[in-house]
């Protein structure tokens, strides 16, 4: 459901908007699918449109093929984009979904035709779903089609787990509406395909109504008044440190010392022709898939890959993605000493090679060596300074870039900059198909907390008011 306004702060009005049919005129954003959703048969859909301001107006569906169509779904309207960072962080870390980037025909024909698959057993979609119709394009005949995997073995499975508000109209739907063997229904009184972390569907929706992102002015009058500095929510965080004055990121950016980080542009298409050749290129696609289907979790040695890279780098010695991939293998089975040696070899032997310094940096994260990690970045600060005629750099040297110095400024205390570098990767949309490594995360975290946790202390015994804090929660 949409964010309500405040009435005195303004008279924009979310429903109204939408019914104008302008929500349909912005430009589409991002459209993000789990990587498994194929397999998953129930996931959430995130769909974005961006105002001229640099909001968002955005839904979340979660779509069930298998036979309810679209079961839930949020939607918000000219809204901050941390907010729509919040909610795709809140799926990455407590459901551990994996997002990718796909195109709106794809997300379209997998919400409209699980929709009218449901509608063939009787079933609604969300009450919600007229106002993310309004978000998303028109379904009209001459719309392209996509084949989208309907149901089990030819059948609607319908999945009733115990705590959901409309098992009982699922089920009835179904029996009224439901031909004789084109249906089954299994019974469950535990959590379901989607719902590891949350009990129902409804419970995740209330986790994210009632984070802070979406409170009013009454709510934080609440929270003045029970000001706890203990485990500070990470809402609670994500929300106050933008708000403070010295982490007001507009302004940073007009500081002569972050101004220089702002002056490139980031994408996903690719930066620079290959100078290898055919053979190598096939080479090199063969051993990225091997690691791309080695099990995460697997750290024991595999003399397959670890043989074919060798083999590769005997003929081509001066190829640096395969030096790269040899550091990913011996990365994978924890080979902390020979990580660090492969990222040295790559880093003497391409001294300007990006990942050969990420590398060897990401290996010192792991290490926890916070005061080797600006000699592993060659001291470079800024990503231009590898390639100062680039303007242009794709979202993943730029996350491997910053990544280490997030690190680092957090570690040691130098939160401004930690902060500028966050809010960076946000603002040039790095931090949507790929997250951040968790160590990075975590120690980001922690240094910003304390931050505001100086802060609310501040509140909490006076030295701030009541009015002017909650007019600066309310920015």
């Amino acid at each position: 459901m949409a964010r309500k306004s405040k009435p005195q702060k303004t008279t924009f009005n979310p429903i109204s908007y939408l019914k104008s049919g302008n929500a349909r005129k912005l430009p589409m954003h991002e459209c993000l699918i789990p990587k498994s959703w194929q397999e998953d048969k129930k996931f959430p859909i995130l769909f974005s449109r961006k105002h001229v301001n640099g909001n968002l107006t955005f839904v979340s569906v979660l779509v069930d093929l298998l036979c309810t169509g679209a079961k839930d779904v949020l939607f918000f309207v000219n809204e901050p984009d941390f907010i729509y960072h919040e909610i795709l962080e809140t799926y990455e870390e407590n459901l551990l979904v994996e997002f990718v980037p796909v195109n709106y025909e794809l997300i379209h024909n997998i919400i409209f035709e699980s929709v009218a698959f449901a509608e063939e057993y009787g079933i609604a979609p969300h009450e919600d779903f007229r106002f993310v119709e309004m978000i998303l394009e028109e379904d009209t005949d001459d719309f392209p089609r996509i084949d989208v995997p309907l149901g089990e073995n030819g059948k609607a499975h319908l999945h009733l787990n115990e705590g959901d508000d409309r098992i009982k109209y699922f089920e009835h739907q179904i029996l009224k509406y439901g031909k004789e063997g084109t249906y089954e229904i299994f019974y469950h009184d535990h959590e379901g395909v989607f719902d590891d972390d949350f009990e129902d569907d409804e419970e995740f929706e209330d986790y994210l109504m009632n984070s802070c992102l979406f409170w009013e002015e009454e709510d934080w009058e609440d929270y003045y008044e029970n000001i706890d500095l203990e485990d500070l929510p990470i809402d609670i965080v994500y929300h106050i440190i933008p708000r403070l004055p010295d982490y007001d990121y507009e302004k940073m950016k007009q500081e002569k010392l972050f101004a220089p980080f702002t002056k490139i542009q980031s994408t996903d298409k690719p930066t620079s022709k290959s100078d290898y050749s055919k053979r190598e290129r096939e080479k090199m696609h063969e051993i990225f898939e091997l690691l791309q289907d080695w099990d995460a979790i697997d750290t024991e040695p595999n003399p397959t890959i670890i043989n074919k890279i060798e083999n590769e780098l005997k003929q081509s010695p001066n190829n640096r993605i395969l030096l790269q991939y040899k550091w990913e293998y011996f990365h994978r089975i924890q080979a902390d000493e020979k990580t660090i040696e492969i990222a040295l070899e790559m880093k003497r032997k391409f001294p300007d090679y990006l990942f050969g310094l990420t590398c060897h940096a990401q290996t010192l994260i792991e290490l926890e060596k916070v005061d080797e990690i600006p000699d592993a970045m060659n001291n470079l600060h800024k990503l231009q300074d590898l390639d100062p005629k680039r303007k242009k750099f794709h979202t993943t040297e730029l996350l491997a870039f910053y990544s280490p110095w997030i690190y680092y400024y957090s570690m040691t205390g130098q939160i401004r900059a930690a902060f500028f570098l966050m809010r960076l990767l946000i603002e040039l949309e790095v931090l949507g198909d790929i997250s951040l490594h968790p160590m990075v995360l975590e120690a980001y975290r922690k240094a910003t907390s304390k931050i505001v946790s100086a802060y609310l202390s501040k509140v909490k015994s006076g030295y701030i008011s009541k009015d002017d804090f909650i007019e600066r929660m309310m920015i």
